[in-house]
């Protein structure tokens, strides 16, 4: 990859918005969303601080999250993200497992190591599904556990294979915080799909 500093420094752009989309859902998940960022408890002056949203905009959302069940409110008047969300990423997670499984299950029996199925999910790979070897000594990954591309191999891996612009948008978004081992990273992607050409 030969993008110059200037290029790869200058800040990610905002994405424009969606046609045909529904803005108070885009905002509700978007806050529940920040909240699972931020350890699944915030109030409602962070959430405004983090989101931009307005006060009034974001009580209606989240008395409307809280009606169904997906946030309570505790008693110092915070919000937490509520047990049946667990429901919906339990069930995401069973139908890619199901899908995965039997691939997974074929890799460690032909290599003896443990076996991941991860995905690039927005600006972040997802470990999806795993199957483990009978070793002793094994690599842990917890299904559902969310780590930035470049501070993995298998984000390193999917980086390798995308446009380099694709690439260079998701690595902006850190680049002002790790400039010598982003520029670093980009020359090991550029050799590694080489290598692996």
């Amino acid at each position: 990859m030969s993008a110059s500093v200037a290029e790869a420094a200058e800040p990610p752009e905002k994405s424009p918005p969606r046609s045909g989309t529904v803005q108070s859902i885009e905002r509700a998940f978007g806050l529940l969303e920040t909240m699972a960022d931020h350890g699944g408890t915030m109030g409602l002056s962070q959430l405004a601080a983090e989101s931009g949203l307005p006060l009034p905009t974001i009580h209606r959302l989240l008395r409307t999250l809280v009606d169904l069940g997906y946030l309570r409110q505790d008693s110092s008047r915070q919000y937490v993200l509520a047990p049946r969300l667990i429901r919906l990423g339990e069930s995401s997670g069973a139908m890619l497992s199901v899908w995965a499984k039997p691939h997974l299950d074929r890799l460690v029996a032909e290599l003896g190591e443990s076996a991941n199925l991860a995905m690039l999910d927005g600006d972040e790979i997802v470990y999806v599904a795993q199957a483990q070897s009978r070793r002793a000594m094994r690599m842990f990954t917890e299904v559902g556990r969310r780590v930035l591309p470049h501070c993995t191999a298998v984000g390193k891996a999917i980086m390798a294979r995308m446009p380099e612009d694709q690439v260079l948008d998701l690595l902006r978004q850190y680049f002002f915080y790790h400039l010598n081992e982003t520029l670093a990273m980009l020359g090991e992607l550029e050799q590694e799909a080489s290598e692996g050409a």
